[in-house]
């Protein structure tokens, strides 16, 4: 019989990137929320002492994921620059600035915003999983929405967008005249 720690792992693991929120398991397991947030402390207290494991859970954005170690980050880090798939130029942390603190947005709203097309940067961050579509404004021609994803999260180590800097909206905004 498969214990509950087993049944928790292969569920955060399947939900991948996405993650899964502690409703869904608790559904899913048919566990009461407060048994599961048991089960996960002990799960992710197993993996943390296990100096073989690459892995911990987080939480972000009120989801379940596995993320490698914090031990881990200059050798992920390394890779990642040397494999040269993967960058955020000042251009592309702009893009992804006035996403995360304006999400939804369009592609034309966040235009306005930079003054300049950002077509080419948002298509980079949709490539690299950092911002995604969710849905259609309801305004003539239905335009994408977009926002970040979990990998965000996971790039930055924040669980949700509470924990960016407080700043100036004006700043990321698009002043009305």
């Amino acid at each position: 019989m498969v214990s509950n720690l087993a049944k928790i792992s292969g569920l955060i693991y399947i939900a991948g990137d996405d993650g899964i929120s502690l409703s869904n398991m608790s559904k899913l397991l048919n566990i009461s929320e407060a048994e599961l947030l048991i089960n996960i402390d002990k799960l992710n207290d197993r993996l943390v002492d296990d100096s073989d494991s690459p892995f911990t859970i987080i939480k972000y954005d009120d989801k379940y994921t596995f993320a490698t170690k914090d031990e881990l980050d200059s050798i992920i880090k390394d890779y990642i620059v040397d494999d040269g798939e993967f960058s955020l130029t000042q251009t592309s942390l702009e893009v992804l600035t006035i996403i995360a603190y304006n999400q939804p947005i369009t592609r034309v709203e966040i235009d306005d915003i930079r003054g300049v097309n950002s077509n080419k940067t948002i298509q980079k961050l949709i490539k690299q999983e950092i911002i995604k579509v969710n849905g259609h404004k309801k305004v003539p021609g239905n335009p994408k929405l977009y926002e970040v994803t979990g990998n965000f999260f996971k790039l930055f180590g924040i669980s949700s967008l509470d924990e960016l800097p407080k700043i100036d909206k004006n700043l990321l905004t698009r002043e009305e005249k």
